[in-house]
């Protein structure tokens, strides 16, 4: 914490976790329009009458098995793009602040606001809906009125980018921040936006801002699409506080995706695929562990691509002995049994695989570039090195029909990954497949469509299915418990076997959640669940 001399010209702003319930209440009005709320039944339980994620059954029944709520949350961990951003402002001299997650960090966010920091920026990486911004900004205008508000990330890009000018001014005005970042990176333009804030300078020469003015009409500035260097931009870990970053912390060692799936946008937004060197990521993996952490999250959308370096990052990280534990996406069509080996020694706890589909023909549609059969021996070899493995699966993607659901389900039983999520498609019109809108039929957009051969109604129904029907792996929901939250609970000194057992004993809660039926007495699963957590 500063002192009250230490000028602030920055708090950076990580998640602000929405109230579930509000959350489930809006969804649930909008359930005959739209599949959203079909995704907060498949990844929520029901219990004693409400609803509420896996990671808060979990602290209930270790409240009820041990007289004291741990309060797990997996945004406890440290907010990578926040950490990014403080790291990137410290290195060119700003002074900056970390609120790492508003709703744990209100009180140490108050006292950083009576400094009367020169400028509050948000983030947005998570965030699917304004509530959460809007919410931190009524905060800071109440214990900071004049201090300038900034919003960046990919949601505020992504509203830049799907929408008319208009319609995105009525949106911005309706948030409420000052100063708005309009890039999928962001960085120079916060720190440009800085150095003018600290002189009291007119905001115009900086690139890629829309910022209200004076006469309460928004003004543009120039779009410069930043390109930001890997290695230069490294993360400078000695910067943060070693209970920020031990246990667990997430690094990211590449931006962008090399790849195409006909159902992302996500690498014509990010822009070309761009690496770290082995060498910047052995420097901050020493700084981590000098520091305590002791889990690694690796956020890349493709850490094991290219395959060259992805063994090199594998074979320093067993050069060195950090012993760290760690997760990752895997791409099943880019690794070989040398590189499974590497993932082994190097500490691997278990990898999240976008399978997607377990028919060839849809394989094909999604541009996957792979087959069944490579998943298959993936799985099976990942397993023998007692790596965990998380499929995740998509229902009712175009051309999608019955034969390739059961497919789908007769995949998954046969291959066994530990876990498995099965996620309704989500339409984005800016994906490659909605050029193909006229072959498939395709009509609306997000979750409210239909195609040629099923509608978001029927594929919600053949989600709820595979879940039913799939025996072998254990379903879990992702709001905060996907492969990200099994490592943070693991980190926290929960086992995998702890784990497991709890999602197979939720399983039945889960079909009770898939069907909205509040009625279902819960109690022999909670007595199991209790027991569970009352083990040492």
């Amino acid at each position: 914490m500063p002192s009250s001399n230490t000028p602030i010209d920055c708090v950076l702003v990580g998640y602000n976790e929405p109230d579930f319930d509000a959350f489930v209440t809006k969804q649930k009005e909008m359930e005959s329009r739209s599949g959203a709320y079909h995704e907060i039944k498949s990844n929520s339980l029901i219990w004693q009458g409400r609803r509420m994620t896996y990671m808060d059954l979990l602290n209930h029944m270790t409240a009820d098995a041990t007289g004291q709520n741990p309060r797990l949350n997996v945004f406890e961990a440290p907010n990578l793009g926040a950490c990014y951003l403080k790291s990137h402002l410290q290195k060119r001299g700003f002074g900056v602040e970390l609120i790492n997650f508003f709703n744990h960090d209100l009180e140490k966010f108050r006292t950083l606001l009576s400094h009367r920091p020169l400028a509050v920026a948000i983030t947005t990486t998570f965030y699917v809906d304004n509530e959460p911004i809007t919410e931190i900004i009524r905060f800071v205008r109440e214990h900071a009125p004049e201090t300038k508000i900034v919003v960046g990330g990919p949601h505020i890009f992504n509203i830049a980018s799907d929408l008319d000018e208009e319609t995105q001014e009525y949106i911005f005005n309706m948030i409420g921040a000052d100063v708005y970042i309009i890039d999928s990176q962001g960085e120079n333009t916060l720190s440009q936006l800085l150095g003018q804030l600290r002189h009291d300078r007119d905001l115009s020469g900086v690139p890629n801002l829309l910022y209200a003015s004076h006469d309460d009409t928004f003004r543009r500035t120039q779009r410069v699409v930043e390109n930001n260097d890997m290695d230069e931009n490294s993360v400078d870990w000695s910067l943060f506080e070693r209970d920020l970053i031990a246990p667990i912390a997430y690094l990211r060692t590449a931006r962008g995706c090399p790849f195409a799936c006909a159902f992302c946008n996500y690498p014509t937004m990010a822009g070309a695929h761009a690496l770290s060197s082995v060498e910047v990521i052995e420097r901050e993996m020493i700084s981590l562990h000098e520091k305590g952490t002791q889990m690694l999250v690796f956020v890349d959308d493709t850490f094991n691509f290219p395959l060259d370096r992805f063994k090199q990052t594998l074979r320093m990280m067993r050069r060195n002995r950090f012993e760290f534990r760690w997760v990752s996406f895997l791409r099943c069509s880019n690794v070989d049994e040398e590189a499974m080996d590497l993932m082994r020694e190097s500490g691997c706890l278990g990898v999240l695989l976008g399978i997607e589909s377990g028919d060839q023909t849809m394989l094909k549609h999604m541009r996957k570039g792979t087959d069944v059969g490579k998943y298959q021996w993936a799985i099976g070899e990942l397993h023998q090195r007692d790596i965990v493995t998380f499929a995740s699966l998509i229902c009712g993607f175009p051309g999608e029909t019955e034969d390739s659901v059961r497919k789908t389900i007769e995949f998954i039983e046969e291959s066994k990954p530990t876990f498995f999520n099965v996620q309704l498609y989500y339409h984005d019109t800016r994906s490659p497949i909605h050029q193909k809108s006229a072959e498939f039929e395709i009509d609306g957009a997000g979750y409210s469509w239909k195609h040629r051969h099923m509608d978001w109604k029927e594929a919600a129904d053949w989600a709820k299915y595979m879940f039913k029907n799939v025996s072998h792996s254990i379903p879990l929901g992702l709001y905060g418990f996907s492969l990200w939250g099994i490592a943070y609970l693991v980190s926290k000194g929960i086992s995998m076997e702890k784990i497991m057992a709890f999602g197979k004993l939720t399983r039945g809660m889960l079909f009770n959640s898939l069907d909205d039926d509040f009625s279902v007495d819960c109690s022999s699963q909670e007595e199991q669940l209790v027991d569970l957590f009352r083990e040492g």
